[in-house]
């Protein structure tokens, strides 16, 4: 735990590689989970990159939380507020107190990787602290925060009803029919959740202030500096996208727009940028295709610029061999295929799932269509 600011307990996981590694990997989750949302990552990151991997819980999700929390009459909770620019903020203070001074002497910067709301926060850090992060990574991102509703500043304790209605919604949304069906939509393989719903619960019912939280959220404002796309533009570093193909609610049109903005603010600074595209997958592609997202990843901070078919995990007890995967193709697309099988504690009779990881070419996403352009402007 990281006691942040004398009132906040914030519960974060690392994974530590080589000593004296380079830039320490932040991953930073979606809402609604917590830093258990990559433990079929850390590990594995940590061991093929020998770089320390971190996961945080936001404040008011997961495990962190005001201490002596009491659903926002607390005295450490008076004055909070939910929103996108505090968890930014929370996030540039973990980095600065935890996770650099843990870090080799000559370390000064980190590589973030942000799935959902914390690709969101993710790009908005590495636009705002340029001299903080080498390299972004961004899985299905999405584009805006902010529920913005009117008649209260989303700051604790909050009016009567702003609290009602945050009880009320926290409860339905909260409850396991809801959960497991939420899930059900955003992963293209539901067979793949494992024990998520069941963790989803259990952080919601060990937490103290979840109702109040949760109105907050609803009332906060989004992001002072914009959304995804204004972010983008006042990024320098390298960027990876990294999209399950099947996503309902940030589909591959988000993706192309995002990856025009970083071809057209990268014409002048070189910096290296890559549009990969995962097939079956949805939203979560570190947890619904962990090997394959985590190949790619070993991948890019090391540095290699292509996705071959042996950059790919071979199947662990399964008599898979690296030959078996098909020839990296000809033309203007590199497509590898594997096969990721769930997490063996959890399901050990899981079937198999194959996905296809495709490097997109820029005809594709420079061919942004009407379609596309209506959906991210109506966003």
């Amino acid at each position: 735990q990281w006691t942040r600011r004398g009132s906040q307990s914030i519960h974060y996981d690392c994974a530590v590689g080589a000593v004296g590694a380079e830039a320490p990997i932040l991953l930073l989750n979606g809402f609604g989970v917590g830093s258990f949302h990559w433990h079929r990552n850390m590990e594995e990151l940590a061991a093929s990159t020998e770089r320390d991997v971190w996961a945080m819980d936001y404040l008011g999700q997961g495990s962190s939380w005001p201490l002596e929390c009491n659903d926002g009459l607390a005295e450490s909770e008076q004055g909070l507020r939910y929103s996108i620019d505090d968890w930014l903020d929370q996030t540039e203070e973990f980095i600065e107190e935890v996770v650099l001074p843990r870090s080799g002497a000559n370390v000064s910067k980190v590589c973030l990787v942000g799935n959902s709301l914390g690709g969101l926060i993710a790009a908005h850090l590495a636009a705002r602290k340029k001299s903080l992060v080498a390299s972004l990574v961004l899985l299905n991102a999405t584009p805006l925060w902010g529920g913005n509703l009117p008649g209260w500043d989303a700051r604790l304790p909050g009016p009567a009803f702003p609290r009602w209605v945050g009880r009320q919604l926290f409860d339905a949304i909260r409850s396991p029919g809801s959960i497991t069906d939420l899930l059900q939509r955003t992963y293209a393989d539901a067979s793949r959740l494992g024990d998520l719903p069941q963790r989803i619960r259990q952080v919601t019912d060990e937490s103290s202030g979840g109702h109040a939280a949760f109105a907050s959220i609803l009332w906060a404002r989004p992001a002072t500096a914009g959304n995804l796309y204004d972010a983008l533009k006042r990024t320098q570093c390298e960027v990876l996208l990294l999209y399950g193909k099947e996503d309902p609610w940030c589909s591959p049109a988000f993706g192309r727009a995002a990856m025009q903005v970083i071809t057209a603010c990268n014409l002048g600074r070189r910096a290296r940028s890559e549009y990969v595209q995962l097939s079956p997958c949805g939203h979560c592609p570190h947890h619904e295709a962990p090997e394959v997202t985590n190949a790619v990843l070993e991948r890019w901070f090391n540095g290699d610029d292509t996705l071959t078919p042996s950059m790919l995990p071979n199947q662990r007890g399964r008599g898979d061999k690296a030959s078996s995967l098909p020839a990296r193709p000809e033309g203007p697309s590199d497509i590898v295929k594997t096969r990721h099988q769930e997490v063996p504690e959890e399901d050990p009779q899981a079937r198999r799932t194959e996905v296809l990881a495709e490097v997109v070419p820029p005809s594709e996403y420079q061919a942004v269509t009407l379609a596309d352009r209506i959906l991210v402007q109506l966003v």
